[in-house]
């Protein structure tokens, strides 16, 4: 099965909607709701720190505190954006869709008493 494709019906999930629903995704084939995996999840968490690692070290080397007063700050900017690129896109490209648990769809049990106990 390729990334970004539901695991019932096989239907292919647009990339933009996995990446900004990642939380509340729905299959537009089926409509049953779908979660990323976690080992994906980790994945593109990984490749995006070390990706932001690396752009770190490459920057605090060219910007040096003796060039500019505002040198510290720029390889810290340049690593979170490249950690925030990176993650994105690997995880669009390693989006392994499965379906949502039954508890995490209708939420957990002592919240729903919490809710009816208020009233």
């Amino acid at each position: 099965m390729s990334a970004r494709q539901c695991p019932t019906c096989l239907t292919m999930l647009p990339a933009g909607s996995v990446v900004a629903y990642s939380n509340d995704l729905v299959c537009p084939g089926c409509q049953k709701p779908l979660e990323i995996s976690g080992f994906s999840r980790n994945i593109a968490s990984f490749a995006g720190l070390a990706a932001g690692a690396i752009v770190f070290f490459a920057a605090s080397v060219h910007y040096s505190y003796e060039n500019n007063a505002l040198g510290w700050v720029l390889p810290i900017v340049f690593s979170y954006l490249a950690l925030s690129v990176v993650a994105l896109v690997s995880l669009i490209a390693l989006a392994d869709l499965r379906m949502k648990s039954v508890e995490e769809t209708l939420g957990a049990p002592h919240e729903a008493h919490a809710a009816h106990s208020q009233h």
